[in-house]
């Protein structure tokens, strides 16, 4: 009796351990959009403005969920809104980026089983936008480190707007192309926002550009470049962290890097980082001109000129003179012994012809 009570809890703390070693499931998220422009007709160009609803609901109570909802360029947000309303719920975060999109962020939501909340945003439609604009929502649990449950809608929303086309032609001028100035290689693309996947943090120690010892054979990310450099610098400036990326990625331009301003830590993209997330402690940089690495010059190969022969006027037991080459100027001619024709003749004297 007293063996199957011991078996019996074994069998109970082998389920529990499982049990909480188990991930935790992501909520069952329910998402669904609607636009309505202002005009069912053709508008004036500064009177375009569209209310943007979000209905988000759950299967299941979820904590500190973060919503955002993603507008594209030519759309100014005016108000936000979500219901229904309480006074735990956060306020909303605009996020304008340098590319014209904005992010609108709800972050800390908390919704109980089967229960669902609005968002809603009212948006001016720029003067020289598109026609139709794609908006997309996302909801996402997030940490300090990583991003999970991702959650989008099933189909963006579509918004269309129907200008007067003689008016729009007298006032619209051809949007030009981006242009890319060498003197500002990378640009702030927007502060608060990171990377929810892809980051690759900088490696470092004592907050120095310590780079392990075969680092690059195992990652692919380093290429053929001397570690002692980067081990004597530190990265301590979003400049030292676009260089680190451009010299230790395999980025194409442009690509974008993330800068915590609180610790002063670099990250970056190493293939697919978006969606961008909320994060008021980090900035994000775009990357339009590569850093590149500092030619180093090639080892100099010192190649001695030849060495300039001497004519040697040597005297003979016999009395006659013999002309005699020697090649190496080194040598001490003077004094000593030579050896000519197989005879030993000491103390004889040399003298040197230029």
């Amino acid at each position: 009796m007293r063996l199957a009570f011991i078996s019996f809890s074994i069998v109970l703390l082998t389920l529990s351990s499982i049990k909480l070693a188990a991930p935790q499931a992501c909520p069952r998220l329910l998402m669904k959009a609607k636009s309505r422009l202002n005009a069912k007709r053709s508008i004036s160009l500064s009177k375009a403005k569209v209310k943007i609803t979000v209905t988000l609901g759950t299967r299941d109570p979820v904590h500190n969920l973060d919503f955002m909802l993603s507008l594209p360029n030519g759309l100014i947000v005016e108000k936000t809104a979500s219901g229904p309303s309480s006074k735990f719920h956060a306020p909303a975060e605009i996020i304008q980026s340098l590319d014209g999109t904005t992010n609108v962020y709800w972050p800390t939501i908390k919704l109980g089983k089967n229960r669902m909340r609005r968002f809603r945003a009212k948006v001016k439609v720029d003067e020289c936008a598109s026609e139709t604009f794609v908006v997309d929502a996302l909801a996402y649990l997030a940490n300090a480190t990583s991003v999970s449950c991702m959650t989008r809608l099933a189909s963006p929303a579509q918004v269309k707007v129907r200008y007067s086309k003689l008016k729009r032609k007298m006032t619209c001028a051809p949007t030009p192309a981006p242009s890319i100035d060498p003197a500002e290689p990378f640009l702030l693309f927007a502060r608060q926002q990171r990377f929810s996947q892809g980051s690759r943090p900088a490696p470092f120690e004592d907050r120095r550009r310590s780079l392990l010892a075969g680092l690059h054979n195992e990652t692919g990310f380093l290429p053929a470049i001397e570690s002692e450099v980067w081990k004597r610098q530190r990265i301590s400036t979003p400049k030292d962290c676009y260089e680190y990326c451009s010299l230790t990625g395999n980025e194409l331009v442009p690509f974008f890097f993330n800068w915590k301003t609180a610790t002063d830590e670099c990250f970056c993209c190493t293939d697919t980082c978006t969606p961008f997330i909320f994060d008021p402690g980090y900035d994000m940089y775009e990357v339009n001109v590569a850093a590149t690495a500092v030619p180093t010059s090639a080892p100099m190969i010192f190649t001695p000129s030849p060495t300039p022969s001497f004519l040697l006027m040597i005297p003979t037991p016999g009395g006659r003179e013999v002309v005699v080459r020697i090649g190496n100027s080194a040598e001490n001619t003077t004094s000593g012994s030579i050896q000519f024709a197989n005879v030993i003749s000491p103390g004889i004297t040399v003298s040197r012809l230029r």
